[in-house]
């Protein structure tokens, strides 16, 4: 049965790829040179403790949690919507010396197109809260998750450096749009525990953390906090 997405993030699929294709890149790493968010060690750590052969990164994005997220098991999955994110995903795979590993498909997270309990590890960053109706995203990635595997996701907070930024746009409470379009929702513990008891989820750990970046070329041109919830859903072995 094919899924139906939600319209706007169904919209939001072509924008993706608009604004990586449309990006200037100016150096040989990712494309604004972020470093990889300082979970995806963490989360490569889990994986690999747990014996993970398989790991799937959604979405990839321009690959800066690649490297990090390589050493959580043999196989690494590179899922993107986005071809263009792709093309420069791959190139940081092959600086990284981990392209014969890496596997880069197209992946939707509303439908993977994957097989049921065949993914050990899953890192899902800064995408659920892009979704206008995470909820059955949720649950796909529940759906490939393999028994005894992890999925390790983020929720940005209102602390975010994203809320103050002077080119988004408020749209209602904890809702926003971006100068890119796109549509961010900040959350609190309690919105994200509401979140997963209507998928039927139950977070196995909750962390709230904040790290720093520095300035993205062309759109924020300054060091800047982040701060998620960052939560783990472990599915049972049995």
């Amino acid at each position: 049965m094919t899924t139906s997405l939600p319209s706007r993030d169904e919209a939001s699929i072509p924008l993706w790829d608009g604004a990586y294709r449309t990006q200037e890149v100016k150096q040989e790493g990712n494309l604004w040179g972020d470093p990889p968010v300082p979970h995806a060690a963490k989360a490569a750590a889990l994986f690999a403790q747990a014996g993970a052969k398989v790991v799937l990164d959604v979405p990839c994005g321009d690959g800066r949690n690649l490297p990090p997220l390589a050493q959580g098991a043999p196989i690494l999955l590179a899922g993107d919507t986005s071809a263009s994110a792709m093309g420069i995903a791959e190139r940081v795979a092959r600086k990284a010396g981990i392209r014969d590993k890496t596997v880069f498909l197209e992946v939707d997270a509303f439908r993977t197109g994957l097989l049921d309990n065949s993914i050990d590890g899953i890192f899902c960053w800064d995408l659920l809260g892009h979704l206008t109706e995470p909820e059955p995203a949720l649950r796909e990635l529940w759906r490939i998750l393999a028994p005894g595997g992890r999925l390790v996701a983020n929720m940005w907070t209102m602390n975010d450096c994203q809320v103050s930024d002077p080119l988004i746009k408020e749209i209602a409470p904890k809702e926003y749009i971006d100068h890119f379009d796109f549509y961010c929702r900040f959350y609190d513990l309690d919105d994200l525990a509401k979140l997963l008891a209507s998928a039927e989820l139950e977070a196995e750990s909750v962390e709230t953390s904040s790290w720093w970046e520095p300035p993205h070329a062309g759109y924020r041109d300054y060091e800047h906090e982040h701060e998620s919830h960052i939560f783990t859903i472990a599915k049972p072995a049995t």
